[in-house]
């Protein structure tokens, strides 16, 4: 029947949303352990 669908497993990755909060997270935690001193901006 060409009118099936069929669907795979459901991806488990975050959304952009939940990717935005663990790169804030992982900047923030840096900045607070001073690890981002040495880099020449």
């Amino acid at each position: 029947m060409a009118n099936r669908v069929t669907q795979g497993k459901p991806k488990k990755s975050l959304s952009l949303d939940g990717w935005a909060v663990a790169i804030a997270l992982l900047l923030a935690a840096l900045v607070k352990l001073g690890a981002l001193k040495h880099v020449g901006w």
